[in-house]
């Protein structure tokens, strides 16, 4: 057999029995689309509720290698929306709240991603908020990758989940009326190639 052909066959079996393996893809974070979720305790008697932008940003995945992929998230602080104006405002001008506005960002940078089955795993990285870093360990899914509908670009879709304590950022405001634990949700979509509708989304935004 010719060694062209050999070539050729030995390429097709491979990739028949899953031997060709995926590399890391770098990805455009949607900024449009793309969300921090928290919610705390309100004395007892509720959860409040408020979310985050995410700015623009890039991310690296490998599907059959999570531990090649990394994820870098910010958050504008000016972007924090507890779902009223007047409260909002309050919040900013309230000195308690102060370490909270320390700095203009919130930065999330992945150290390791480990899968745990085909749509599953942890992200541990280092959290930045009031500006203190700690480290952080994430519950992470991987909701799809495939084609978007509307731009007709390779995405893909994550959500991570975990829980904080605000104290350990120096955020200790009003600790007898508003609770210690934040539960955070993270929601990306990101596609290959540059987000057509960033710049625009990032003029028309607050708090970038």
């Amino acid at each position: 057999m010719p060694l062209a052909r050999q070539a050729l066959v030995a390429a097709g079996l491979a990739a028949a029995c899953g031997l060709v393996q995926a590399t890391p893809v770098d990805y455009t974070i949607m900024t449009k689309v793309s969300r921090v979720a928290f919610n705390l305790e309100h004395q007892g008697f509720i959860q409040l509720f408020g979310t985050l932008r995410v700015t623009q940003g890039t991310l690296t995945f490998d599907s059959e290698d999570w531990s090649k992929s990394h994820v870098d998230v910010t958050m504008p602080v000016g972007s924090l929306d507890m779902g009223d104006g007047p409260w909002n405002a309050q919040i900013r001008g309230d000195v308690e709240w102060a370490p909270l506005f320390k700095t203009t960002r919130i930065t999330f940078h992945s150290t390791q991603l480990k899968r745990t089955d085909a749509t599953h795993g942890t992200m541990t990285g280092d959290l930045t908020l009031g500006g203190v870093t700690r480290p952080v360990t994430l519950d992470l899914r991987v909701n799809k990758i495939g084609k978007n509908d509307v731009s007709d670009a390779p995405s893909v879709g994550f959500s991570a989940t975990t829980t904080l304590k605000r104290s350990a950022f120096g955020i200790d405001a009003y600790e007898d009326l508003v609770g210690d634990d934040i539960a955070v949700q993270i929601q990306i979509e990101a596609m290959q190639g540059p987000d057509p509708e960033a710049k625009m989304e990032t003029a028309t935004q607050p708090g970038r």
